[in-house]
């Protein structure tokens, strides 16, 4: 009998993502080939399952590759687990199952957790179309480049981007796409998770020092009917737009009072933060 591999995804942040369907596959199969065996490791023994480990990473791809092949072969049922989320977006896990396809073995996905679409709907950006660019590049030189490919497609845009660097991205969009709103989500499904919204200054300041936390950027298309520019227009210094009423709302939702929270913003506006304040008070 030909094997069976089957696509785990695991949660993202939050245990409680994780599915009937993906602990049963997970409780079933014979191997579990990984990114990481401390990260699934983990998992598993806090589902009380034990299976055998297999790494499949850029590191042990070939090894893997083989072992997972004659695994199988030999009629096994084999769950590929990344290290969060779906398996297959941005991960060796496209090569593992091409490799199950070519070899005629059944090839099962798994619905579950994605960053990638969580943060499409959560973002309040167009979602009708969006594509993915994975993660950006580290150097500063080609990520300006790519940022300017980026800064050209007509529809939604998501990548990610380390907490390590995302300072430095957010001052290269503001200087390359300084009108453009983007949404930048830290934490997803984790207790902690927060969205800052906006321009890329804008949510440069909002986010402060902060560089902890896996982080996805969502930017909207080059055809959105409306940039965070034009929504300032509207800002009289008498009444609070739409857009920074939002900012103050991500900003109390991670945790900051309002207090807290107006004074990045008010930097962004030129104004006094007690001014900003009053405005907000009034507003609510």
């Amino acid at each position: 009998m030909p094997g069976h591999l089957i696509l785990v995804p695991t949660p993202l942040g939050n245990l409680g993502d994780l599915t009937h369907r993906a602990v049963a596959a997970l409780e079933g199969c014979d191997l579990v080939a990984c990114e990481d065996t401390r990260r699934t490791g983990g998992l598993l023994a806090h589902l009380g399952i034990e299976k055998p480990l297999q790494r499949f990473d850029d590191h042990a791809r070939l090894e893997a590759a083989e072992r997972v092949a004659r695994a199988l072969a030999a009629g096994q049922t084999v769950a590929y687990c990344s290290d969060a989320g779906l398996p297959g977006i941005n991960d060796p896990g496209f090569e593992l199952a091409r490799l199950a396809r070519e070899a005629g073995v059944q090839v099962t996905v798994l619905p579950g957790p994605s960053a990638v679409t969580l943060a499409v709907v959560a973002s309040g950006l167009p979602s009708h179309a969006f594509s993915f660019w994975g993660y950006l590049p580290s150097r500063s030189e080609p990520r300006k480049t790519f940022l300017r490919k980026l800064g050209t497609q007509e529809e939604t845009v998501v990548v990610f981007e380390t907490p390590h660097r995302i300072h430095a991205t957010l001052a290269e969009m503001a200087e390359l796409l300084p009108d453009r709103e983007i949404a930048l989500g830290r934490e997803l499904t984790k207790l902690h998770e927060t969205w800052y919204r906006g321009t890329p200054s804008a949510v440069a300041g909002l986010l402060g020092g902060e560089n902890r936390g896996e982080m996805v950027l969502v930017i909207a298309g080059a055809d959105a009917k409306r940039t965070v520019t034009d929504l300032q227009v509207a800002f009289d210094g008498e009444e609070l737009p739409p857009w920074a009423l939002r900012y103050l709302d991500a900003a109390r939702e991670g945790g900051m009072t309002l207090r807290e929270a107006v004074k990045p913003l008010a930097r962004h506006l030129g104004m006094a933060a007690s001014e900003l304040y009053r405005l907000a008070v009034a507003a609510r």
